[in-house]
């Protein structure tokens, strides 16, 4: 797999795609994709916001938009829908969307297992005044460097209940256990490498304290500036970011909005990979 050895450092990891709608990009946007786990879109100036999502899930055959399970439960209803507008609201009841403050490292679908939203894509209808960059994790890549370097440690992510994932949504109470990185039977590397302290809690196995301490200080290390495998863009208006949520791992910096820049994006979560 190609991403496990790229540079996020690399000029063309972030440059934006122009997309046509002819289709003249996709392919050349399918292939950032899979290379570096991540890619930029320019998407023509005409297309609506949902538009353009649409746009891309039937060039990749993505299907309709997955809502994450989270959503689904009971209490959750105001966010069962399939295109999630993100936007600062000081009155608002979600504890990512609605706010400006800056998001650790995760992927999207707090209770789904592994692989099971394989594909997000985040439309900029509007930048922030200042900040709100997308910061985005080779996960994969960095765990591949950790097996190399220190196979217990690296060992240790994959237990079945090490990371447990928890809905900090008002009224709804519910949890998911499972791993942080799954190797397939092919040799695949699946990410749910998510570490954000209000919904995470990382549980070691008995005798692996010492192993999950050196694998989390390893990729915090790797994650916290950019460089071999962290990249920050920052989306211009018109702007589709499109993210393996299997392979990379995403966060946001913090943001100032202004009346006449709020920040606002569109998100899709899909179950399906590209084809």
């Amino acid at each position: 797999m190609k991403q496990l050895f790229v540079d996020y450092r690399d000029a063309t990891a972030a440059c934006p795609v122009a997309v046509a709608r002819s289709g003249r990009g996709v392919d050349e946007l399918g292939d950032r994709l899979d290379t570096y786990g991540f890619a930029v879109a320019q998407m023509p100036g005409d297309l609506p916001a949902q538009d353009a999502i649409d746009f891309l899930a039937e060039a990749w055959s993505l299907g309709a938009p997955y809502v994450p399970a989270l959503y689904r439960l009971p209490g959750a209803e105001q966010f069962n829908r399939p295109y999630a507008d993100i936007r600062a609201d000081d009155a608002g009841d979600h504890p990512g969307f609605a706010v400006r403050s800056a998001q650790e490292f995760h992927v999207d679908g707090t209770l789904d297992g592994p692989g099971d939203v394989p594909v997000v894509i985040m439309y900029c209808v509007r930048p922030a005044a200042r900040g709100g960059e997308s910061l985005l994790l080779n996960a994969i890549g960095v765990f591949h460097a950790l097996r190399e370097t220190d196979p217990a440690a690296a060992a240790v992510l994959t237990r079945p209940t090490v990371l447990r994932r928890s809905s900090t949504l008002r009224g709804v109470e519910a949890y998911t256990d499972g791993p942080a990185f799954v190797v397939t039977d092919d040799g695949g590397i699946v990410n749910r490498y998510s570490d954000v302290p209000s919904t995470t809690t990382w549980i070691a196995p008995a005798g692996e304290e010492d192993a999950l301490a050196r694998a989390l200080a390893f990729i915090r290390q790797e994650s916290g500036s950019d460089g071999r495998y962290r990249l920050s863009v920052r989306l211009a208006a018109g702007e589709c970011l499109v993210v393996r949520n299997d392979r990379v791992s995403h966060a946001r910096q913090g943001y100032e909005d202004t009346a006449a820049h709020p920040r606002q994006l569109l998100r899709a979560t899909f179950g399906t990979s590209p084809r």
